[in-house]
């Protein structure tokens, strides 16, 4: 028994440097292989996330040697904060709307709050809610990658199972808490501090796999752009507000099915396919568009006119993309397009708004099947039906 003892005492007394060691690595890879490969806000998002996760650990190893419980209760609160900014991060490469919100407050709220409570009798019921808190963000993390379309299932799983374990302790701790009220808070906290600390070992490594290799997966042309791709469309929609023109529209045109397009052809005639869908996609829009290419099989487009114009535009690109399917695709998939469409007035001239309804309604198209638009009607999305390629 004593020799199980000592044993257990030396790998809990190596903990936190090997959390130290852990944390510091993964953080230099995200600065360094993700930040300055591609400074974006989604890369912003999951540096900082790292970075108060590195912060948090060093103070954390510093309490524990200094006996600081004030110190290591904003500590625990710094590694819980990782899990909103991540998923903030994700939201933001998937060009989803951003909740900066829900993130910013806990980041600001949860670590002061610790901190402050840390010798008070709710501190045990405080930590274990915040503790369930940063549950619900590994939750929507996982859910969030389980949307992200074209994207190889691999890459994102390390960082959904470890997702998934967060949340099913989480929800052990809750039972727990219910089932076993003559447990006291004390006993409680502590083994949530070293569930904390061990689990963001493991997020940090499942993290850094994913987000390097989502990021570093992309080709090096379309990580330059990647920055801000839409900027000369954003600059558009400024002077259309200071002209209050309303007779713009944002076009959100995607590809179909590209993760199966992928697989059943080969890397040349998958790259020739986008290259080709590209090219139809401008051949079909006036002059007069801006466009920008946000990635391979996805293109933004300003375009102005009336619905009825914008309309005839829409059949013509339907139209020409699905022709490659009968005369130059070397895959026996089906060719589409899904392309989701917001007027200047649906956003009240704010592009964000613009790009989020266009975004939701590209989305909304690809669901029901593709080779289709989304479009708003009396304010809710809906797809025109009887208004596509028909094939």
């Amino acid at each position: 028994m004593s020799d199980n003892v000592h044993v257990y005492a030396g790998l809990y007394a190596g903990l936190p440097q090997a959390l130290m060691a852990v944390v510091t690595i993964c953080t230099a890879a995200v600065v360094g292989l993700v930040l300055l490969h591609r400074p974006d806000r989604a890369a912003a998002a999951w540096s900082t996330a790292f970075a108060l996760g590195l912060l948090g650990t060093y103070m954390w190893v510093a309490a524990i040697e200094l006996e600081l419980p004030a110190v290591r209760a904003l500590a625990s609160g710094l590694l819980l904060c990782a899990e909103p900014l991540i998923w903030l991060g994700v939201r933001l490469f998937a060009g989803r709307r951003a909740a900066w919100p829900a993130a910013v407050m806990f980041v600001a709220l949860v670590p002061i709050m610790l901190a402050l409570t840390v010798d008070s009798d709710v501190f045990p019921i405080f930590f274990r809610v915040c503790f369930a808190g940063a549950g619900v963000f590994a939750g929507l993390i996982a859910f969030d990658l389980v949307r992200l379309k074209g994207v190889p299932r691999d890459i994102l799983l390390p960082l959904m199972l470890s997702s998934g374990g967060f949340v099913l302790v989480a929800a052990l701790n809750l039972v727990w808490t219910i089932s076993f009220p003559q447990t006291s808070g004390e006993e409680q906290v502590a083994v949530l501090r070293d569930m904390n600390v061990i689990g963001t070992m493991v997020t940090t490594v499942t993290a850094t796999l994913t987000i390097v290799l989502l990021v570093r997966m992309q080709p090096a042309a379309k990580a330059a752009r990647s920055a801000a791709p839409d900027a000369a469309i954003r600059e558009r929609v400024d002077r259309v507000r200071d002209h209050q023109e309303p007779a713009w529209s944002l076009l959100d045109v995607r590809l179909d099915d590209v993760r199966d397009l992928r697989e059943s052809s080969g890397a040349s005639d998958f790259a020739r396919l986008l290259t080709r869908f590209r090219s139809r996609v401008v051949a079909a829009l006036p002059p007069t568009a801006d466009i920008a290419v946000v990635d391979d099989s996805r293109l933004l487009v300003l375009i102005p006119g009336s619905d009825e114009a914008v309309t005839h535009h829409l059949r013509t690109l339907l139209e020409r993309v699905s022709a490659m399917d009968r005369r130059e695709s070397t895959t026996a998939i089906r060719i589409s397009a899904s392309v989701g469409w917001a007027t200047m007035l649906d956003a009240r001239f704010d592009y964000d708004k613009l790009l989020e309804l266009a975004a939701q309604r590209a989305e909304s198209a690809g669901e029901l099947g593709g080779d289709r638009w989304g479009r708003p009607r009396r304010d809710a999305v809906t797809i025109a039906d009887g208004e596509t390629s028909n094939r």
